[in-house]
């Protein structure tokens, strides 16, 4: 019988995880499903991540999600992501499904959000999809955490989320400087996670500096299971067209929200240190 895997991408936000989605679904013997981020297992186990939660429907959503599903017809996603949260069972059901169509051998949940998963949740997940005869491997990309953080800004600038009067630069110290309003899950806490509960072979690690690379794509490939295409490594997505470039006093001002990630990754990736732009400041 053909191994079937799932695979569970837990982030890093910012980091190529749309891309990473966008190769694996364009490769044969593979269905992503039909969410772009699930958000099931955040919205549930992490309080930061409640806002994710899909409010109860109204009695003609319920009513609507309930003939669709009769007549195996599409579902609204809100409605398809709010009974997923509301009942976990269907979210196993929904990816045993997707491997028990003909010729699939591959599906997979990319969410980021899944960056701050216990190990608790991380092994629940796997054993549970054990049971079925899936295999779950995991995907962790990392992106320079200041340059994360300035990419972040950017795009909510992009979708007006800042105050129109407040300069990128005050927007960017006061949202992600040291005691800053926003905050990420550590790396070193994530992979933490990730390695209480997958083994060395189960887990695949990797810079978002070095993803595109024809090397580090072929590695990915054999990893899921899946024909390398190299090319692939210049087909970026939500990338800004026009991003401005981060300017060194800026990166200076929040280096230090971010030493422990710097020194986290750097101990055990030693290549971060020569592809990292601001890693130096590590000292």
């Amino acid at each position: 019988m053909t191994k079937k895997t799932f695979l569970l991408c837990t982030g890093a936000a910012k980091s190529g995880t749309t891309w990473i989605r966008r190769y694996l679904g364009d490769s044969p013997g593979a269905d992503m499903g039909r969410m772009g981020e699930m958000q099931i297992w955040d919205a549930i186990t992490l309080p930061a991540n409640a806002r994710y939660r899909i409010a109860a429907p109204s009695p003609l959503r319920r009513a609507e999600y309930a003939l669709a599903r009769a007549l195996h017809l599409p579902v609204r996603g809100e409605m398809f992501r709010h009974a997923l949260q509301s009942d976990p069972d269907r979210y196993f059901a929904y990816f045993r499904n997707i491997l028990g169509r003909p010729g699939i051998t591959l599906t997979g949940d990319i969410t980021p959000g899944y960056a701050g998963l216990s190990a608790d949740t991380l092994a629940m997940i796997r054993d549970r999809l054990a049971a079925d005869g899936i295999e779950t491997r995991a995907v962790f990309s990392m992106r320079d955490p200041v340059e994360r953080a300035w990419s972040a800004l950017r795009m909510h600038r992009r979708k007006g989320r800042l105050p129109a009067d407040q300069s990128d630069a005050d927007a960017f110290v006061e949202r992600y400087g040291p005691g800053g309003t926003e905050s990420e899950v550590p790396y070193a806490t994530s992979l933490a996670n990730l390695d209480a509960v997958f083994p060395e072979d189960r887990l695949f690690l990797t810079l978002f500096e070095s993803l595109f690379r024809p090397g580090t794509i072929a590695a990915f490939s054999d990893f899921a299971g899946v024909p390398a295409r190299a090319d692939a490594g210049s087909e970026r997505v939500n990338e800004a067209a026009n991003a401005a470039s981060l300017p060194p006093d800026l990166a200076r001002a929040v280096f230090p929200a971010f030493a422990g990630d710097y020194a986290a990754i750097l101990s055990r990736i030693p290549e971060a240190a020569r592809l990292w732009p601001h890693a130096h400041l590590l000292g």
